[in-house]
Formats: C-alpha cells, sequence, structure tokens
C-alpha cells in the first residue's frame, strides 16, 4: 500500500486537468444562475407590463347587467355604459376600429360568461382588455362590499400559527434545514460524480495500460486510491458549488431585491443525532455507490456495457422519490421501511426520512447499519471483480472468476 498515496495524487490531478471537468461542474451552476436570471427579469417586466396595461384608458363601451361597475369608474377608465339593446352596434363598431373594446358583463357573473371585443393591438397589448375589465370589477367591488369580506373571499389575509410539541414552540422547517444539506450533498455528488465512477477503470481498461500500471501497483492499491479519489474529487467539486453559490447570493441579493433570510438562517437547528445521522447515511452511501459504480466498471468489458447496468443502479437509487408523499406520513408504511433498508433505497430514503423527522431510532441504527455493511461488501467485491476484470479484455467478468470454489 505504499503506492497509495502516488495512485491517489495522480488520479486526482489527471482529473483536475482536464478541461471537461471544470465544463461540467461549473456548468450547472452558471446554468442555475442564469435560468435563474432571466426567470426574474422576464416574470419583473411581465408585471410591469400588465400594471402599465392596466392602467391605459381606452374608448369602449360597456353593457353592465350585473350592476356591479360605478358609473364613476366606467368614466373614469376613459369609456361609457352602451346604448340599450346596442350590443350588436357595439361589436360593429369595434370591427370597423370607432370603438376599442366593447364588454357584456351578464347579470349573473357565478354561470354566465363575460363576453370581450377588442381591436387587435398585437400579442401583449391585447392583454389591456381583459386587464381593464379586471380592474373595474375590484375597485367597484370594493366601493359596495365589505372589505373584510373581499380580503376573506382572496384568502388575502395574514396568519400567524404557532404549532407546539412537547410543551415547547416546533418549527419543523428549522429542524429539517440541517438534516436536507446531507440530502443535497448526496444527490449533488451522485448527479456529479457518477460518471466518473463508472469509467474511473475502463479507460485503462479500453486503452490497454492495466497491465503495465500492475506491473508497479498491486491491484488493491490502485482501486482502493482510485475510490479514495473519487471522494476527494466529490468534495472538490461540493466546494466549487457551494462557494460561488453563496457568493453569488451575497452579491445578488443587494441588486435583485432577494429576501432576507437572515432570520430563516439563524432559526435552524443543529441537533446533534439528526446530523450525525444524515452525515454516516452519506458517507456509507457514498462509499457503496462507490463500489458498486466501480466494481461494474471493472466486470465490464466497456463503458457503453457498463451504462447499461448504471441506469438500474440510478432507477433503484431515486426510487424513494416516487414515492415522495409516503414519507410525509410520521407513521411510516411498509413501503417507506423496506425502502429505508433496501441498500439501492436506503441512502435517499433514509435521508429523507431524517429530514422530515420521522426516523426512529430503531429504523436509524438498523438502516445505518445494513447500509455501512453494504458498503463495506460493495468495497470488498469491487477490489475482487479489479483483480479478475481489469485485465479481461472482450469479456464481462462472473461470480466464478472472482469468487472460484477452493
Amino acid at each position: 500500500m505504499h503506492n497509495l498515496a502516488t495512485v491517489i495524487k495522480f488520479e486526482v490531478v489527471r482529473t483536475l486537468k482536464k478541461p471537461t471537468f471544470w465544463i461540467s461542474v461549473l456548468s450547472m451552476p452558471l446554468l442555475f444562475v442564469a435560468i435563474g436570471a432571466l426567470g426574474y427579469f422576464s416574470q419583473s417586466q411581465t408585471q410591469t407590463k400588465l400594471e402599465e396595461l392596466s392602467e391605459k384608458t381606452i374608448n369602449f363601451q360597456i353593457t353592465d347587467e350585473s350592476k356591479i361597475i360605478s358609473p364613476a369608474m366606467i368614466e373614469a377608465m376613459g369609456g361609457e355604459t352602451a346604448p340599450a339593446s346596442g350590443k350588436d352596434a357595439a361589436i360593429e363598431n369595434v370591427k370597423t376600429g370607432e370603438l376599442d373594446a366593447y364588454y357584456f358583463v351578464p347579470e349573473n357573473l357565478a354561470q354566465d360568461t363575460v363576453e370581450i371585443y377588442g381591436a387587435n393591438s398585437g400579442l401583449m397589448e391585447n392583454a389591456k382588455y381583459s386587464s381593464i375589465l379586471d380592474v373595474m370589477l375590484k375597485n367597484s367591488s370594493i366601493e359596495t362590499v365589505d372589505e373584510n369580506k373581499i380580503v376573506a373571499l382572496n384568502s388575502a389575509f395574514q396568519t400567524q400559527e404557532q404549532i407546539y410539541k412537547d410543551g415547547e414552540i416546533y418549527n419543523p422547517v428549522s429542524e429539517m434545514i440541517a438534516p436536507a444539506i446531507f440530502l443535497v450533498v448526496f444527490y449533488l455528488v451522485i448527479l456529479l460524480l457518477s460518471n466518473q465512477m463508472l469509467t474511473s477503470t475502463t479507460e485503462e481498461k479500453e486503452n490497454r495500460v492495466t497491465e503495465m500500471i500492475l506491473t508497479s501497483i498491486k491491484s488493491k492499491t490502485l482501486i482502493i486510491g482510485k475510490i479514495i479519489s473519487l471522494i476527494i474529487i466529490g468534495l472538490i467539486q461540493i466546494l466549487i458549488l457551494f462557494i460561488p453559490t453563496i457568493l453569488g447570493f451575497l452579491i445578488a441579493r443587494n441588486y435583485l431585491n432577494i429576501p432576507d433570510i437572515t432570520p430563516i438562517l439563524t432559526s435552524i437547528k443543529w441537533e446533534l443525532w439528526p446530523m450525525l445521522t444524515g452525515a454516516i447515511v452519506l458517507i456509507a452511501g457514498f462509499m457503496m455507490f462507490t463500489g458498486l459504480l466501480v466494481g461494474i466498471s471493472a466486470a465490464a468489458p466497456t463503458a457503453k456495457d457498463a451504462n447499461n447496468f448504471f441506469s438500474v443502479v440510478i432507477l433503484f437509487l431515486m426510487a424513494p422519490f416516487f414515492l415522495i408523499s409516503s414519507f410525509f406520513a410520521s407513521t411510516p408504511d411498509i413501503a417507506v421501511q423496506v425502502l429505508s433498508i433496501f441498500p439501492l433505497t436506503s441512502p435517499i430514503a433514509l435521508l429523507l426520512r431524517n429530514t422530515f423527522g420521522t426516523l426512529s431510532a430503531f429504523d436509524g441504527v438498523l438502516g445505518v447499519s445494513i447500509l455501512t455493511i453494504s458498503a463495506i461488501i460493495a468495497i470488498y467485491v469491487a477490489v475482487r471483480i479489479f483483480r479478475y476484470g481489469t485485465i479481461s479484455y472482450g469479456a464481462r467478468v462472473s461470480l466464478k472468476q472472482v469468487f472460484p470454489k477452493k
């Protein structure tokens, strides 16, 4: 094992020198920033445009059978009440351009349809007709209906809610944030490193250089060095993702009017057992997943063959997300319990339950124990497969080769 440090250094430096590594790592936060900025500016511009449209006055006539809209409001918006039995004439005037719009408001708004006829003024500008009618109906309703009733109907009232647990104020969100960090980190690591785990041994295998490497380094040292280097690279990727994100938030919040999240950060509860459980599941789950993918890549003759097994592994790993609603229950059902102890699904399942606070001490110990044992077995089997599969060109490695009968 004296060459272990050499292997780790070589693998880490080789990966960090690849432009594709930096492109894949930096493209994700840059993409999120770009999408977020575009969404923010698009939403703000759309909202501004709608507000401008609602404030515009147009030449229109209206027939209000509901008697909700006041004449003063109609006049203030630049319109007039249509003559009696003048619906058809008003619509004709819209067609000829004499009127910008005509509104017909039925007596029963709950059952009948409001009719709007407008002259085309562009795709975006056409939205002004419904905006103006909306303003007239709301403002006129406020004049005649109690304001409290309007607030109640629109659910626009403010609430202050306090939940108590064991006699003390309980804030589930503040207790979920810290454990959720481990779930986010695990998901990001798997998302970013899975391809590298899968191709960690197939490159040398396809290039036929493994035999030369193994003349100076033991296979056990080489594979353990690769696994440790993947862990180091994973930590580097996490730092690369989080540091720019935090710095970008601190810089952008002064320019984009981002709400102050300081009260949320100060309310986070850093409890020992949820944090410890999350850390153990994160480490054990990552080690098991790494050993599994490294073993697959060592057993498969090419990276293309390894990808066929990779999709199945990812499907199992992400299976708990398909049953996410089941994880909200305080008492887990049989499906949640099975997902919590099955090694391929337990990392996400345990982290979800740990985040929602539904992981009991017994289920936590049982799930973590099974996951840790599975991680050890996965690493052990990966080392065994690597010994036989790394020089097996053009053929998959069978279990008989890895575990021969004595």
